[in-house]
């Protein structure tokens, strides 16, 4: 397991992509809308992981879709900022049912995978989801070279995170408050909610 992508959920692709540009010095490499979630994204790549920008591109594809209505829920409730974390497995299977998870596929244009996990880490974002690439999908975060993801800061019962990963040893931040995805490490900066 490893630490894969972080989503900031945005009302306005081209304002975050901004935002990130010049707060953090980092540009956006392709994304596209998500099939059947009313949502798109932009991709920053970090070179160990990446960074998405998401928003919903379609308000009434998205409130079918769970990934597009927790997306419009968040901006809705809380505004723009980071929103949901995923956690790279090889093989996804054991992890759905270790979770009683039902997988998810996500497509858009060059790129597919699937998720587990992925319904409940977006209601409750401390919690991560799991995603493994089809194999020909090449890995968004390549080409970044900023250090990639290197921790990342939740909220949370340390037990609870803990069962969730199945033991897996993340370089991840625990601290008190209310539950929720708090920051994010990238290289020697931070992106923070």
């Amino acid at each position: 397991m490893r630490l894969d992508h972080v989503i900031y959920a945005t009302p306005d692709l081209n304002a975050a992509a901004s935002m990130i540009e010049s707060e953090l010095g980092l540009m956006t490499a392709g994304g596209g809308r998500h099939d059947g979630h009313g949502t798109h994204n932009r991709i920053v790549p970090l070179g160990g992981g990446y960074l998405e920008l998401m928003s919903v591109a379609d308000p009434g594809e998205a409130a079918e879709s769970p990934i597009g209505s927790a997306v419009q829920a968040h901006l809705a409730r809380r505004g723009e900022g980071l929103f949901a974390w995923a956690v790279a497995v090889e093989d996804l299977g054991p992890v759905a049912a270790r979770l009683g998870s039902p997988i998810t596929t996500v497509t858009r244009q060059g790129f597919s995978a699937r998720l587990a996990g992925v319904a409940e880490a977006l209601r409750d974002p401390w919690k991560p989801f799991f995603i493994a690439r089809d194999r020909a999908i090449p890995d968004p975060g390549v080409g970044g070279d900023v250090g990639g993801i290197t921790w990342v800061e939740v909220a949370a019962d340390a037990e609870r995170l803990e069962r969730r990963l199945g033991g897996a040893d993340l370089p991840l931040k625990i601290v008190d408050g209310a539950p929720g995805l708090r920051a994010m490490g990238i290289g020697e900066r931070e992106l923070r909610s």
